[in-house]
């Protein structure tokens, strides 16, 4: 899967024109995603109807309610974010969280809770993540703080569906390195 980041305020974020050409350039077998933190589902629709990714991915700002309806409505895939803060004060409310989104979503990214969604760059309790992997029914993206160094360990103690990185395989905010992506995706296939 290749992403892009339309959440104004990241150091990733692309406006919805340079989106498009990287969609478009994705090759065939590579799964297309919008990243979004919408304020509403009006919002998800405009971003679907310009890029018609793939999967849209969701810092969800709304009631799953809602976003079963607007699931329906676009016959999308949905990738849902369970966010996890740095510190967890109640961890049964970020499992049912990640339950009730579940319901909804076709995937579930658990990643580290940050300003703009995430892309933090800081890892969040593993456990914790994998308790959320045993309560839903649904495959499990890990994300958060992921890097070359630490990738075979999370892989080893979550056992993910699959990892999402971003700030791990950077040189700078928002500059990918191919040596730190190779390095990082050697490190996650021996995990």
């Amino acid at each position: 899967m290749v992403g892009t980041i339309l959440v104004s305020g990241s150091p990733r974020y692309v406006p919805v024109e340079k989106a498009r050409e990287i969609l478009n350039a994705a090759g065939g077998g590579v799964a297309r995603v919008a990243v979004l933190m919408p304020k509403g589902p009006e919002d998800v629709e405009e971003i679907a109807r310009k890029l018609k990714p793939d999967y849209l991915q969701l810092h969800l700002t709304f009631p799953p309610d809602e976003l079963r309806e607007l699931k329906g409505r676009l016959g999308a895939k949905l990738i849902g974010v369970a966010p996890v803060p740095r510190k967890v004060e109640r961890p049964r409310e970020i499992v049912d969280r990640a339950i009730e989104v579940a319901k909804v979503a076709d995937f579930i990214l658990i990643d580290t809770k940050g300003p703009n969604g995430g892309g933090t760059g800081l890892t969040h309790e593993w456990s914790l993540s994998t308790e959320i992997r045993d309560a839903v029914d649904k495959p499990v993206f890990l994300a958060g703080g992921l890097n070359p160094s630490n990738i075979g360990r999370a892989i080893k103690m979550v056992r993910p569906y699959g990892v999402d990185v971003a700030t791990g395989v950077e040189s700078s905010p928002g500059k990918k390195d191919a040596k730190l992506m190779r390095e990082f995706i050697d490190a996650a296939r021996s995990g």
